[in-house]
């Protein structure tokens, strides 16, 4: 990756987009934060929280997160309107209007029980913990070694599989931890569309750019297939139109979307 990289990815969004709106789509962690083994201590930078916010002034700001809602939100930052998914899209919030998928209901008394069960097991295993988000549980192992890291997903698999096999939940791996969620047909590709749709209220024209980092930002790349365009922020994720290495060259690729926007915000 490189400079070279991000300026072609910059030059094909600003000549595809023309003058529709853009509705730019950003995964957090790993895309537009870098990563940290402890979750808690990820804040998207300053300089960063004011680029997305000079962004919203003029086009559509939507983080989709695996976080929860409120936890992604917070870490954010902004000031400007946006819109936020939080679980994969399982909950949405964005101006004037929240959306809770309605499967999700009877979710969490299962991932409760479950996050206790897998955290006894996982007390031995040096660098690994359980988050408990409420509608799903993350085991990461990101500073364990890769053995005790083997391990935790083992023990993660082992609680969630009878569950699993009764269709009750599903697993999904990432970077350094493995996921378990409600079984719901549903991901970051549906919020994407569920998202569009509304901004489509405001905005008939809307252009959806999709930046993430992770196997599921791919469902995100999909859903924007063939009407917007995406961009790989880590080569874990397969599938987009450009590629951009990490946090730091999605920054130098928002500034030149920015630049890019600000110039065809004044008139002539």
């Amino acid at each position: 990756m490189s400079e070279a990289d991000v300026r072609l990815a910059a030059e094909a969004i600003e000549a595809r987009r023309g003058a529709r709106h853009l509705l730019l789509l950003l995964d957090f962690d790993g895309t537009l934060c870098e990563f940290d083994p402890d979750p808690q201590r990820v804040q998207l930078p300053r300089e960063r929280q004011v680029l997305l916010d000079r962004i919203a002034e003029e086009a559509t700001v939507a983080l989709v997160s695996g976080r929860q809602l409120a936890d992604v939100r917070s870490r954010c930052g902004l000031q400007a309107p946006a819109w936020y998914a939080g679980l994969h899209g399982l909950e949405i919030t964005g101006p004037g209007e929240d959306f809770a998928h309605p499967g999700v209901a009877h979710a969490a008394s299962l991932m409760h029980a479950l996050s206790a069960a897998i955290a006894a097991d996982l007390r031995s295993l040096h660098g690994t913990f359980v988050e408990d988000k409420g509608l799903s549980l993350a085991v990461h192992f990101r500073a364990a070694s890769h053995e005790d890291g083997l391990r935790a997903a083992d023990a993660m698999l082992r609680h969630a599989r009878p569950h699993v096999s009764a269709g009750t939940i599903r697993t999904m791996p990432g970077d350094c931890m493995v996921e378990v969620l409600p079984n719901i047909e549903w991901d970051k590709g549906s919020a994407v569309e569920w998202i569009r749709g509304r901004v489509a209220t405001a905005h008939p024209e809307v252009w959806p750019l999709y930046i993430g980092d992770d196997l599921t930002d791919e469902d995100g790349f999909r859903a924007v297939k063939g009407v917007g365009l995406s961009v790989a922020a880590s080569p874990r994720a397969a599938g987009a139109d450009f590629a951009v290495d990490g946090p730091a060259e999605v920054e130098a690729l928002l500034r030149q979307v920015e630049a890019a926007l600000r110039a065809g915000s004044v008139p002539p």
